[in-house]
């Protein structure tokens, strides 16, 4: 084997254990947040349980650095590899977070599964693996187009649905998540090294923020497929677009699979939108109106 292709090698299998690392963090943070909510404290064991989360999720950014930097990994080869991070989070809900995972989103595994097994099957060659070009222009172009969609979506959905509004938030995350690896992958460049790693830094930031907010709003397995989706897709479109990498027929077709099985990965939504109001306000009003009418005038105003 050639020193090119064990850098290749390394640099995807470094790429694979850091989505792990990054999985297993947010599942272990959805875990804590699921706790808190019901002990309705900051100070427990949950709180302990959450830092340990935040950990892992935190030192992710510094794991997939290496691949990008290191061994100039493309990131239409790295990207894709959050896919088998997807399969460790969905794993991790099902054994620890005792979330039930249907049929429907079994195949949407085995979607994304494939769309990574067919990104990732291309070749690539010295001259593909070292890019030279950077256009600012359009990364700034592509930053305001993402900023713009991501908060009209959320303006649409918040305070109409807080699952949709969770799944919103999942999806803004995993844009900062494909900024955050640009930022990585710019800081190889001479001159822009100490910038990017600020900006990067920054990224990292708010995409902890808003993943945290959307498993406030929304199930494991409904967050972290919009994510990875959005992660991936942009991470690829970024990655022509602003350094000049290409793009492969058969990682067309991975990306088409992925959109697929996050599409399947989010079928139940509107179950879960219809259960919500008619679980929660009928029985809170029956129950406040026949034993406790003294306690909530205010409830005579309302009718």
């Amino acid at each position: 084997m050639s020193p090119f292709n064990r850098d290749l090698f390394l640099g995807v299998f470094i790429g694979v254990f850091a989505y792990i690392i990054l999985y297993i963090g947010k599942g272990i943070q959805k875990y804590a947040i699921e706790g808190l909510k019901i002990e309705k404290k900051v100070k427990s064991k949950h709180s302990g349980i959450w830092i340990v989360g935040t950990i892992l999720t935190s030192s992710f950014v510094f794991v997939q650095w290496i691949p990008l930097s290191v061994f100039h990994t493309p990131m239409n080869l790295i990207a894709p590899l959050e896919g088998i991070g997807l399969t460790t989070l969905l794993l991790f809900s099902i054994f620890v977070l005792k979330e039930k995972i249907t049929k429907l989103e079994l195949v949407g595994i085995f979607l994304i599964v494939l769309g990574t097994v067919l990104i990732n099957i291309k070749v690539v060659t010295p001259e593909e693996l070292q890019r030279e070009s950077l256009n600012l222009t359009n990364f700034g172009i592509c930053l305001g187009v993402t900023l713009g969609i991501a908060l009209l979506f959320f303006l649409i959905v918040f305070r109409r649905s807080e699952t949709l509004t969770g799944v919103v938030l999942g999806f803004a995350a995993g844009c900062f998540m494909a900024f955050q690896t640009l930022s990585k992958r710019i800081t190889d460049i001479e001159g822009l090294v100490a910038i990017f790693t600020f900006v990067m830094f920054g990224f990292a930031i708010v995409t902890l923020g808003l993943s945290q907010w959307a498993f406030v709003k929304a199930r494991a397995n409904l967050v972290v497929p919009s994510f990875t989706s959005a992660s991936i897709i942009l991470t690829t479109l970024l990655g022509i677009f602003v350094i000049d990498e290409s793009l492969f027929n058969l990682q067309i077709g991975g990306i088409v699979c992925i959109i697929l099985g996050i599409l399947f990965l989010n079928l139940i939504r509107k179950e879960s939108d219809q259960e919500t109001p008619h679980s929660d306000a009928p029985t809170d009003d029956n129950e406040t109106n026949e034993e406790q009418p003294q306690k909530f005038p205010s409830n005579n105003r309302r009718k």
